[in-house]
């Protein structure tokens, strides 16, 4: 099969007068049929050899050229297709693996792909040290302003997972859904887990409120979604004892009615939101297999304990069947760095939420904003690896510009001259701390030391990790891309280079997390 698929790409390069690669992991028959991908010039293509007379029909595949060719004394009809959505859609049909799927409890990490052309990286580092991978994860928000569909991200997963061969499953993450319509259009693409991200509907400022305005509030909060009346809410949650099982024994948690109605008040109107989203998705799956996560990380200060089990109380009683819940940890959680905080303060309040999610759970518990966390994933791993999804997306962009930085220094000069003007309008979305005054002019950088300043201190990677949406879809007057497809051909250029300091930076993480010591 490898001889008739070598053979041929000869055969194709004489015929085209073009450089043919193919990627050999990606060949693969099927009732005689032989399909494996190609790149000619910075095109990647799908090629089916088909025997002569076919025995079976192909699944809607569409060609851009079609003809013929023998091997061997075997006549075969070449169609060589696009990479277009229609033909992921075949492609899924035809070959499972490249299909995602629900991944139920089992710890996973999420590794967004905002350009489309990481994922072999991520697959590599995941395959390797045996943790899921949810290859296809990216936000509204992502997807917005990267100028990508969910299509175009499901799409860019399947093509990549076919491409190396890899057939051990993957997930696909519509992550922070606010709205139905969000979950209607991923839904459409085939999605298989969705992040209901109900923060608009938190009220942060319930940790200041006084008894009396918290009492008033209580009052308004939306009960007909909550199916609750409010007397029978209170007294539901003050008679009971939440009894948590530690290594050390059980310990009671009691809300009292201050701190009851702070953590409706907070969270109610979120968790009726969480559960009218559930209640659509799962209309649309019927007796389909999903996963649901709730985040509730982008509040303003951290979940406590008792908020921990009243959002989890409340989101069983209303029947929500959610997989992961995202919290908001203690210490800081910003883009691109290390975890900011303290490690001890950090430790003792997750073994609290974790021991919480055990009696309460099954569920895992999903740490966002996850990438370059590294001194937290120690300890993590020891106590809970069996139950962490993480989730990383941004660092596997700013391992794409090393690359660029390596290779094209002034390209790289350039992305981040544009991110100095785009910076202070991108951060609004983001809780970040970069001081701007320490990051030189990259003019003034010499070339060995770019990746050092703009990519490996602190400042300089949120820079160009918040201002990826401005850089990937800057356009020149002429609406031709000015950075986009000058990126994508270099790491397409450099696309083993690219794929193993991507592979690289992912194992760091994993490794981290799920290598380390016994859980507790």
């Amino acid at each position: 099969m490898r001889s008739a698929v070598n053979e041929f790409a000869q055969f194709l390069e004489r015929k085209h007068y073009s450089k043919i690669k193919v990627h050999e992991s990606s060949i693969i028959e099927k009732d005689r049929r032989i399909f494996f991908l190609i790149r000619e010039k910075l095109e990647r293509k799908l090629v089916i050899l088909i025997p002569q007379p076919p025995q079976v029909s192909l699944i809607s595949f569409v060609f851009e050229e079609k003809g013929d060719y023998v091997f061997q004394g075997e006549k075969y009809r070449v169609w060589i297709c696009p990479c277009n959505h229609e033909n992921a859609c075949a492609l899924r049909e035809t070959f499972p693996f490249t299909k995602p799927k629900a991944i139920g409890l089992q710890p996973a990490i999420g590794t967004g792909d905002r350009i489309g052309l990481a994922t072999p990286g991520h697959i590599k580092a995941a395959k390797e040290l045996n943790v899921f991978p949810v290859l296809a994860q990216q936000s509204i928000r992502e997807m917005d302003r990267t100028s990508r569909t969910p299509y175009d991200v499901l799409d860019d997963a399947s093509w990549a997972v076919f491409q190396v061969g890899y057939k051990g499953g993957f997930a696909a993450d519509a992550d922070h859904l606010k709205t139905l319509r969000d979950i209607d259009i991923t839904f459409k693409a085939g999605f298989t887990m969705y992040t209901i991200d109900p923060s608009d509907y938190v009220d942060n400022e319930a940790e200041n409120y006084g008894l009396s305005t918290l009492r008033e509030k209580f009052k308004k909060l939306p009960w007909d979604e909550l199916e609750y009346e409010t007397e029978q809410l209170v007294e539901e949650y003050l008679k009971q004892r939440y009894e948590i099982r530690f290594p050390d024994g059980t310990r009671t948690f009691r809300f009292s009615e201050e701190s009851l109605l702070r953590a409706a008040v907070k969270y109610s109107a979120a968790v009726a939101h969480a559960a009218k989203m559930y209640r659509y998705m799962k209309n649309l799956f019927g007796s389909r297999e999903f996963d649901v996560e709730v985040s509730v990380d982008e509040t303003k200060t951290p979940t406590s304990p008792l908020e921990h089990i009243f959002i989890v109380s409340e989101l069983s009683r209303l029947g929500v069947k959610f997989t992961g819940l995202a919290l908001r940890f203690v210490g800081r959680f910003e883009k691109a760095i290390d975890y900011i905080g303290d490690l001890r303060e950090f430790e003792e309040s997750f073994k609290t939420h974790v021991y919480i999610a055990r009696t309460y759970g099954p569920y895992k518990l999903s740490i966002h904003s996850g990438s370059d966390k590294f001194s937290i994933y120690p300890i993590v791993g020891k106590i809970a690896s069996e139950m962490i999804h993480l989730k990383t997306a941004g660092t596997s962009y700013l391992e794409a510009l090393r690359v660029v930085a390596r290779h094209d220094p002034n390209l790289f000069r350039e992305i981040v001259q544009y991110s100095f003007g785009r910076f202070e309008e991108d951060r609004r979305s983001y809780d970040v701390s970069t001081d701007l005054s320490v990051v030189p002019n990259p003019s003034d950088v010499p070339d060995d030391r770019l990746e050092t300043v703009f990519l490996d201190e602190n400042n300089g990677r949120q820079l160009l990790h918040i201002t990826y949406g401005s850089v990937l879809t800057a356009k020149k007057d002429t609406e031709e891309w000015l950075f986009r497809d000058r990126l994508k051909k270099l790491l397409i250029e450099n696309e083993k280079e690219h794929y193993e300091t991507v592979y690289e930076h992912i194992k760091k993480h994993i490794r981290l997390l799920w290598a380390g010591d016994k859980k507790e």
